[in-house]
């Protein structure tokens, strides 16, 4: 899976979704709500949590409507 998800790309469909809720996930709430900013690697790392979780969650979504 690892493997995979390395040179996976968001596909063209899910574009918005995936910049919106990451741009949310990433500095609204943190900032916003409770008041946090990231470091350097902080970025990093939630970003790569983020984009593993998110390919998951798409091709979890693929398989259950066939589209894989």
């Amino acid at each position: 899976m690892i493997t995979n998800w390395l040179f996976w790309t968001v596909p063209e469909k899910y574009a918005m979704k995936y910049v919106v809720i990451m741009w949310v996930a990433l500095m609204l709430i943190p900032y916003y709500i409770f008041g946090l900013h990231y470091t350097k690697l902080g970025i990093i790392l939630n970003l790569v949590w983020y984009d593993l979780i998110f390919y998951g969650w798409v091709k979890a979504k693929q398989r259950a409507e066939g589209d894989e």
